[in-house]
């Protein structure tokens, strides 16, 4: 046998160590992946809700339309002009 070799033994300890440390580690790891997905989605999601609230502004500016729409009732709110005699 040569002197400063591995015996299967240690090899063994070695490897019997690293599938625990995997085992332990590999669980929080999928948990973050799924909350970093989770954020991700979110992010978009308010992305492109922004966007269509900015598209609706713009339309509605426009075409000089202030339709406001309040949990199914609509207001609409008086135009300057009205104001100027």
């Amino acid at each position: 046998m040569q002197k400063g070799a591995f015996t299967l033994i240690e090899l063994l300890v070695v490897i019997l160590i690293l599938a625990f440390i995997i085992s332990v580690v590999s669980p929080a790891g999928y948990r973050l992946y799924n909350s970093f997905q989770v954020y991700l989605e979110k992010k978009k999601n308010s992305e492109t809700l922004k966007e269509l609230k900015f598209h609706a502004f713009l339309t509605q500016t426009e075409n000089k339309e202030y339709n406001i729409s309040i949990l199914g009732a609509d207001y609409t709110p008086v135009s300057p002009s009205r104001y100027n005699h």
